[in-house]
């Protein structure tokens, strides 16, 4: 299930795009759809930062033509262009890179806690794994369960959060991302990759997904989002030794 919603700070206008206050409304609001949602718990927001703002974000998205991308063409993925962070997003439009940030900040964090029911989130200012992604025509993406732990930071994988940046998208060129049952046995949720959607998703060792047909958009057109993924610290001996500041 989907909902429409515009989470950005005057719309756009604004120093930032995301209003707090406005996406911790619209976390407690689907809080109920996210935990029950099948076949694992995830939620879609459909018009997440408004027209102006998205449009703006779609137009400024790295081409093909960037020199920073590092494309895969395997069996498991083709024709995917990413990376970028390996050159810390060197030469990506100063929008884009705002929007990175703010997807590791409080405003964004407090939402995915409020709507997750999770606490204690911790993103990834390296964006390992994620970041911009721009998959070309005829590229595609196998069912697969993502990593599942941060093994230089010590942290297990809670959430995964893609955010779909394509100037145009068209249902004939499919491209939708597919949620499988943990048997692989039936799809049981898909959704298009449409400018302004937001996904967020629960991670697990089971909750299969991607979208694994190639795709049928034409040469110009590209399947773009920007994905973010989030941690938890793992339990600590010393936490039982916690305290506060000492003072002399």
């Amino acid at each position: 299930m989907s909902a429409i919603v515009d989470a950005s700070s005057d719309a756009g206008t604004g120093p930032f795009f995301f209003d707090r206050t406005a996406l911790r409304m619209q976390a407690r609001a689907r809080r109920e759809d996210y935990l029950r949602a099948e076949p694992f718990p995830h939620a879609v927001f459909d018009g997440f930062l408004g027209e102006p703002t998205s449009r703006a974000l779609a137009e400024r998205f790295p081409g093909p033509s960037h020199p920073g991308w590092m494309r895969r063409d395997y069996r498991e993925q083709s024709a995917r262009l990413g990376q970028l962070q390996r050159t810390g997003f060197d030469g990506v439009d100063p929008m884009i890179r705002q929007l990175l940030a703010e997807l590791t900040g409080m405003a964004f964090l407090d939402f995915l806690s409020e709507l997750t029911n999770i606490e204690g989130l911790i993103p990834d200012p390296h964006f390992r794994g994620a970041g911009p992604s721009l998959t070309l025509p005829g590229g595609h993406l196998a069912l697969h369960a993502d990593f599942n732990r941060d093994r230089t930071r010590h942290l297990a994988r809670k959430l995964t959060v893609i955010y779909y940046l394509p100037r145009n998208w068209e249902p004939a060129w499919g491209g939708a991302l597919e949620l499988w049952d943990a048997g692989r046995t039936r799809c049981d949720a898909s959704y298009l990759p449409l400018r302004d959607r937001l996904l967020v998703m629960a991670h697990g060792d089971t909750h299969w997904h991607g979208h694994p047909a190639p795709l049928a958009c034409p040469e110009g057109a590209f399947r773009a989002s920007v994905s973010a993924y989030y941690f938890v610290a793992a339990p600590s001996a010393d936490d039982d030794d916690a305290h506060g500041a000492i003072w002399a």
